[in-house]
């Protein structure tokens, strides 16, 4: 799987400091949060509808920063897997693989709490998911466990809720899509 995710990273956008970091992360193994604690790989998936220009972002409990869907790899997963676990746990929805592009951009986040958590680096592989808003009906149930307020933001309205740089970079990369 290790040579599966370099490919991967390798194609993805990404500074060349960051994929180098990247690479010389997944060499090293145990990337899942339960293996290594304090620096695991993170999948975001991001929806957004690219018709007018608008995306899906909520106001995270335990970060309390705006941010984008996603969550930690699982042991063995990919991140395609991740996503599709993720998604049925935070939106109540099966995603199935087809809908689901290749990951378009990898960033780093720094993990600013350690008085809360030991994770100190989250390696964020991110997904970019094309939705009719009109036709996106995640469960509120579902989303309530992990998010204060959701919904559906414009590019400028996301701009400004986002301050977290990696989340910053995730709408830079869907705003030049258009």
């Amino acid at each position: 799987m290790i040579h599966h995710l370099t490919a991967l990273i390798t194609e993805a956008n990404g500074t060349p400091d960051i994929k180098t970091k990247f690479i010389n992360r997944l060499q090293e193994g145990s990337l899942a949060r339960s293996e290594n604690p304090t620096s695991h790989l993170c999948v975001y998936f991001a929806a957004f509808d690219p018709a007018d220009g608008s995306v899906f972002i909520g106001h995270h409990k335990k970060s309390g920063l705006w941010l984008f869907n996603g969550g930690h790899m699982d042991p063995g997963e990919t991140p395609l897997n991740t996503v599709i676990r993720e998604a049925s746990e935070e939106w109540g929805l099966v995603v199935h693989p087809g809908a689901i592009a290749q990951q378009k951009l990898i960033t780093l986040t720094r993990i600013e709490h350690p008085e809360q958590i030991i994770c100190e680096w989250h390696y964020d592989v991110w997904h970019f998911l094309p939705f009719d808003r009109k036709l996106f009906h995640p469960k509120d149930r579902n989303l309530r466990t992990e998010f204060y307020s959701y919904g559906w933001k414009s590019f400028d309205e996301a701009a400004n809720l986002l301050t977290s740089q990696p989340t910053v970079e995730a709408l830079t990369y869907l705003r030049n899509l258009r």
